[in-house]
């Protein structure tokens, strides 16, 4: 275990967005330097970890299925609450109920089938912390939905069954906590569409007006059926369905070394992380975060910092927060598991990029070390 015990600056790295995840280092940690040394180290270890993604809170939810030659098959069902208050009286009489859902999101066949059923969740769910293969409790389907356009807005007429069976629940002053959302359940789909949580409503039009409730929890669900199929020398990262990449350096010879910055380096094989079938849709990951995990399975990861791939098909980890976390660990002063590549909570997509592993040259993944004199 890497050279996590201050907790002051833990505290301060898990705040690492406050700072510019793409500036240049030279960030004299101890005073500057008029002769800085650079010292490079290549990854000893970068292979897929067994991450389990948070999607819950993410604003956007994903349903559907796709078969990716690449990544695999991935199936994703989509779960929203909604909170609100009911426009009119006790007593008004309730017509219609739609479930708007405004599509932003697309993975997989651009012309196969989306198709899911909807449920109604039966108990109480907190969205924060919720990891993709938690299971909630559903009730029997509603309706079958069958969607063959990419519109960006899928109306959902709910039955008068279900109307009637509800009514009292949407009138009701203690709808929040009495209503406790739906559930888009993949049924056979070729393709995984996304849902913008912040424009998607449920309205309920009765005698007084329609009444529009507004997302308050969301969740996605991922499970994959099959496993991915990287090409050698590359290693697959995937948002949502993971993997995620675990990874190290060898630091050893680093030890009590006084830095001015540092600077980490994943290469990405672009070409192959878009080589895909006519008309399936695989968007790039543009957004990777870096964090520290730790021996303690209950301690949670500090973020060491984001990077966006850039135009050489790079992303590239510096700033001031990565600096103060490789110093700290020179010192002996923190401590770590290992080191990972996630995408960011607030994401939640099937994302992917093909990253170059160890032994690949120049394209290896390196942290390049500015030491002081």
């Amino acid at each position: 275990m890497r050279p996590i015990c201050c907790y002051l600056l833990l505290s301060l790295l898990i705040v690492a967005a406050c700072t510019d995840p793409t500036s240049d280092v030279g960030l004299d940690l101890l005073g500057e330097s008029t002769n800085p040394r650079t010292k490079t180290a290549l990854s000893k270890s970068f292979s897929s970890s067994s991450l389990v993604d948070i999607t819950g809170a993410a604003p956007r939810v994903l349903v559907g299925a796709a078969d990716d030659p690449l990544t695999g098959q991935v199936e994703a069902s989509g779960f929203l609450d909604f909170a609100g208050q009911f426009s009119g009286a006790s007593s008004d009489a309730i017509s219609e109920v739609q479930l708007r859902l405004a599509r932003n999101y697309d993975f997989g066949d651009t012309t196969g089938v989306l198709q899911f059923s909807l449920h109604q969740v039966l108990t109480e769910w907190d969205q924060s912390g919720l990891k993709a293969d938690t299971v909630l409790t559903i009730g029997p389907e509603i309706i079958n939905v069958n969607v063959t356009t990419r519109d960006t807005l899928i109306t959902i007429d709910l039955p008068t069954a279900w109307i009637d069976a509800n009514e009292d629940v949407l009138r009701s002053d203690n709808f929040g906590s009495e209503f406790y959302g739906f559930a888009l359940v993949d049924n056979d789909s070729e393709q995984v569409a996304g849902f913008n949580s912040v424009s998607t409503t449920l309205v309920v039009t009765s005698t007084a007006g329609p009444t529009t409730f507004i997302v308050s929890s969301t969740y996605t669900k991922i499970e994959r059926k099959t496993e991915p199929d990287p090409p050698n020398d590359l290693v697959l990262f995937q948002d949502g369905a993971g993997p995620a990449i675990a990874l190290d350096f060898d630091l050893e010879d680093f030890s009590n070394l006084p830095i001015n910055g540092a600077v980490l380096t994943f290469s990405a094989n672009t070409v192959a992380s878009q080589n895909a079938p006519p008309n399936f849709v695989r968007p790039l990951s543009r957004r990777l975060q870096l964090v520290a995990v730790a021996s303690d399975e209950e301690a949670p990861a500090i973020l060491v910092g984001e990077a966006d791939l850039n135009e050489d098909g790079k992303y590239r980890f510096s700033g001031q927060d990565l600096s103060i976390f490789f110093q700290s660990v020179f010192f002996g002063s923190l401590e770590y598991e290992y080191l990972e590549l996630r995408a960011p909570v607030i994401n939640n997509a099937l994302n992917t990029v093909l990253l170059y592993g160890t032994n690949t040259g120049d394209m290896s993944p390196r942290a390049t070390i500015i030491a002081s004199p």
